[in-house]
């Protein structure tokens, strides 16, 4: 398990630190102590992982099937909206913030606009 554990953390592109916190573990020390296998993950920690990450607990436990689970587009969305939510990033939320408030004229544009980039590529 110790090396899905990394495979996870790397396939999110998170640190020790970063993915500790994800799963609230206060240590960083801790997440590399469970990739090399000085400790064992709790099923607590399975849980979070699992319920975080969108991880497939079976493929975590015994490497089963897929890493991450399969998702709709509706679902993929309200998980990145809470994602978002749960950050403390202001510049973030301002982007959001400002999408949500343009009208069918504005999107116009914007689609027009993103179109244009598409082609100058």
């Amino acid at each position: 398990m110790k090396e899905r554990v990394r495979l996870i953390r790397k396939a999110l592109n998170m640190t020790q630190k970063e993915f500790a916190n994800s799963i609230g573990l206060k240590s960083s020390s801790a997440i590399g102590n469970i990739e090399l296998g000085i400790i064992e993950l709790s099923q607590r920690n399975i849980d979070l992982i699992c319920r975080k990450h969108n991880v497939n607990e079976n493929w975590l436990k015994y490497g089963e099937g897929n890493m991450f689970n399969k998702v709709s587009i509706d679902d993929e969305f309200d998980l990145l909206v809470g994602s978002l939510y749960a950050e403390n990033d202001k510049f973030k939320k301002n982007i959001i913030r400002a999408m949500l408030k343009l009208n069918d004229e504005d999107w116009v544009v914007i689609k027009k606009f993103t179109e244009e980039l598409k082609r100058g590529i």
